[in-house]
């Protein structure tokens, strides 16, 4: 979730952060082949998981970049086969070990990961995983995983030896209890899911303990219209529960307000293409500490940041 407050201002004007805007022209601040997903930490260091078995970490304004985790293909603790997301909590790598079946947790410095969910080959039973996509980590290291291709949203407990579906799991579909290949997901301050439900083309919004989503972004059929998303990949909710969607065949970031019934473009929306204002099928989107926004361009094999107007503080839960 992310949390806009401007800086030095007066709490009662902290309701300004509804109209904060971004630069619509972005910058390159890495270059990776077909990057999938990006995570930026509160020091603003860059993570992104490549094509060769590994986590490409990018330092502040660094040119290049190192590997923390992974660097050969395989099973062993410290390998990774195919990792293709990644999220920090407390300095430690969660990261999607999607050709293991397992997510893996990495500790600060560690040579090695430990596995802290699935790991036990593709399947659908509880202790199991199948293509998983998105992930999200609450402050108590309780780790969400969008589990695709069985159609469901996972919370694994630390140190549970199995999951618990916390959204979907019933087949899939299109009806408001069901997902059809969930992706990237996000939790709101109050612990609400919002899954981008990519084949349904809608973000879905589970609350705690509820046994249907609601829609909260598209639904309306697949298309560019302002009312539509086509093939969602990302999801991110700030603190005022407006939803920011990377529409990733559509090459662009819909802002959805609380209730609206179309989006707002912010980012994207002049066609799939390589300059600093157009995006080529984006899969990953994430904001940093100061509410800008993170892009993993994964056709222009680049990592685009989108400037945020205002000076900014982006907390995260």
């Amino acid at each position: 979730m992310v949390c806009f407050q401007l800086v030095q201002v007066a709490l009662e004007n902290v309701a300004a952060c509804s109209s904060i805007s971004w630069h619509t022209n972005g910058t390159r601040v890495a270059q990776i082949s077909l990057p999938e997903d990006v995570f930026v930490d509160n020091d603003g260091n860059i993570y992104v998981p490549d094509n060769f078995n590994s986590i490409q970490k990018w330092l502040v304004d660094a040119k290049s970049s190192i590997i923390v985790a992974g660097g050969s293909s395989g099973s062993s603790m410290n390998q990774l086969k195919n990792p293709v997301g990644i999220f920090v909590r407390n300095n430690n790598m969660y990261i999607i070990d999607n050709g293991n079946f397992r997510v893996q947790k990495w500790t600060n410095g560690a040579t090695s990961g430990i596995t802290v969910a699935g790991g036990n080959s593709k399947g659908a039973e509880l202790n199991q995983l199948s293509n998983c996509y998105g992930i999200y980590v609450d402050d108590k290291e309780n780790v969400y995983i969008s589990d695709r291709d069985n159609n469901r949203v996972m919370l694994w407990t630390p140190g549970a030896t199995k999951g618990i579906i916390v959204a979907g799991g019933n087949g899939e579909g299109i009806n408001s209890n069901q997902l059809r290949f969930p992706l990237g997901i996000d939790l709101d301050e109050d612990g609400n899911i919002y899954i981008a439900d990519y084949y349904n083309n809608r973000v879905q919004k589970w609350i705690t303990d509820a046994k249907a989503g609601i829609t909260v972004a598209g639904g309306n059929g697949g298309g560019s219209d302002p009312n539509q998303l086509s093939l969602p990949r990302a999801v991110s909710v700030d603190i005022k529960k407006n939803v920011y969607v990377l529409d990733t065949f559509n090459n662009r970031i819909q802002k959805w307000s609380p209730g609206a019934s179309s989006g707002i473009t912010i980012i994207g929306n002049d066609g799939p293409g390589s300059r600093p204002n157009q995006l080529k099928s984006p899969f990953g989107m994430r904001f940093d500490s100061n509410g800008n926004i993170f892009v993993a361009d994964t056709y222009n094999y680049r990592i685009q940041k989108f400037t945020c107007v205002f000076s900014s503080r982006t907390l995260f839960y």
